[in-house]
């Protein structure tokens, strides 16, 4: 394997997660505990009347292309036979269908600001973003997380934890999916977020070791 994919990857996990959970910090600060699981109108008027929440976002918008790389370097790195081929790209196909409703639900995002500037109608709007960005995403995102899991097992660039490690994600993440409909608090789903983080610097760290360790393409002989 060429070593530069791994290499490339590796620098684009690592990225990915820093811009993730900077932009997740960011507004935390600047704007509270989120909102979500609600219908109150004032309750939701209250937190998008911050119009940095929608500036914020666009830290987002730019993350995205790190998180694309990783994705596919994951893919070509993890899937060395039928079997993990097939897991690494399910686990791609997941992620490349996430990576539009993360653009919509920012712009939603965005949307909302200014109709709480502008006394719009707020719960239709919030209840989309909730839905997508708080229930729909989460399938994805376990279903990325598992099956690359699956495809790193055996792959000795990767921690021997790691197949464990999205399991355990995997499976608090599939729970949120139903946190708006039975009235889990926002705050119950914060250890899927920090079991996230710690799978990405995980696989990140992994396609680094792969990075060391894979021999580069050989070279055309001149002629």
């Amino acid at each position: 394997m060429d070593r530069s994919v791994p290499r490339i990857g590796a620098w684009a996990g690592f990225i990915a997660v820093i811009g993730i959970m900077g932009y997740h910090i960011a507004l935390m600060i600047i704007a509270g505990p989120r909102v979500s699981g609600t219908t109150d109108a004032a309750a939701i008027v209250a937190y998008y009347q911050n119009a940095n929440i929608a500036l914020v976002g666009v830290e987002l918008f730019i993350v995205l292309v790190p998180v694309l790389v990783f994705f596919v370097a994951l893919r070509e790195s993890t899937g060395l036979d039928r079997w993990t081929r097939f897991m690494a790209t399910v686990a791609l196909a997941a992620g490349i269908a996430m990576l539009p409703a993360v653009l919509v639900e920012i712009s939603a995002q965005a949307a909302l600001v200014v109709g709480a500037q502008n006394g719009d109608a707020m719960v239709p709007l919030f209840r989309f973003w909730d839905v997508l960005f708080n229930s729909g995403m989460y399938v994805l995102e376990a279903t990325w997380v598992v099956a690359f899991g699956l495809a790193m097992r055996g792959n000795v660039g990767f921690p021997r934890w790691m197949l464990g490690w999205s399991m355990l994600t995997g499976g608090l993440l599939a729970i949120n999916v139903l946190a708006i409909w039975i009235g889990i608090p926002d705050p119950a789903t914060l250890p899927s977020a920090v079991a996230l983080s710690v799978w990405f610097v995980g696989a990140s760290l992994g396609l680094r070791r792969l990075s060391s360790a894979a021999q580069p393409l050989p070279q055309p002989s001149p002629a």
